[in-house]
């Protein structure tokens, strides 16, 4: 009832508040001069006050009074307008800082640091650094907007063989994080597999019928208990090294000796015979 009244113009609850209060104070005062003075000359007279008085003073008070009950009502709608552009706000700034805003897919920040705090509640975990085999061709050759949309098909592969629990993050342009909890080195290495396989067979076309391969490489390491980040991240990142330097398109399972890069010396000395060769042959 109340509600109903609320959504009435002014006027008409001024009305309606007024009618109530002539019709008490015509049922009143009747009844008290009826009771101490009985039905004498003056009872109609009184019962006309018993009219006029309230009416006089209800019909500007109410008025007064909706009038800043309607403020109010508008005051108090724009707030919760207000409070949902607020929230609305703060979820895009949360997806913001914490999504990419390209595939969707948890950011470099976001990835590393959920990655911290899940790992030290399990057991057996794997990390995997998935890389994108000559993505630098796909943007000279087809332009950026198809290789950010080959990026958004690689986001869609994720979520479609990734488990729930699973965190896959882009860590980089074509460098993707994935951290898989409660997963033992050989179902690591069967779902990078089954990731490098969904990968290079799905139809990606550049331009109309026209199929462009894309294939990964993955480096894939256990998890070791109380092993720092930074361990961890070398050890992934040498087993994609390996990955790549095997032919890409393949996934690669990190075993102790392996590096992520020869050492300084040692690609010194293959540049200086690159640079020699060159000049022996001209």
């Amino acid at each position: 009832m109340n509600a109903i009244v609320q959504n009435l113009s002014p006027i008409r609850q001024t009305a309606i508040i007024s009618a109530i209060a002539v019709l008490l104070s015509f049922t009143f005062t009747g009844s008290l001069y009826l009771l101490f003075f009985g039905l004498d000359d003056r009872f109609w007279q009184a019962m006309t006050m018993a009219i006029i008085i309230p009416w006089g003073i209800t019909i500007p008070l109410g008025l007064y009074t909706s009038k800043q009950r309607f403020k109010l009502i508008g005051l108090t709608n724009r707030l919760k307008e207000a409070q949902i552009r607020l929230r609305r706000a703060n979820k895009a700034l949360e997806l913001r800082a914490n999504f990419d805003g390209m595939t969707g897919l948890l950011n470099r920040d976001s990835f590393l640091d959920q990655f911290n705090k899940s790992r030290m509640d399990r057991n057996s975990n794997i990390l995997m650094l998935v890389d994108v085999d000559h993505f630098k061709d796909i943007n000279d050759n087809f332009g950026h907007p198809v290789g950010d949309l080959a990026l958004k098909m690689l986001g869609k592969i994720f979520r479609k063989v990734l488990r729930k629990d699973d965190l896959v993050g882009r860590i980089g342009g074509e460098e993707f994080g994935i951290f898989l909890p409660d997963t033992s080195a050989p179902e690591g290495q069967i779902i990078g597999e089954m990731l490098r396989y969904e990968i290079e067979n799905m139809i990606f076309e550049p331009c109309h019928n026209m199929r462009h391969v894309i294939t990964v490489s993955i480096g894939v390491t256990e998890i070791c208990e109380h092993q720092n980040c930074s361990a961890i991240m070398e050890h992934a990142d040498a087993a994609l090294f390996v990955a790549k330097r095997s032919g890409r398109n393949r996934v690669v399972m990190f075993e102790p000796g392996m590096r992520a890069s020869p050492s300084p010396g040692l690609e010194m000395s293959r540049d200086i015979n690159r640079v020699m060769l060159t000049s022996n042959f001209h």
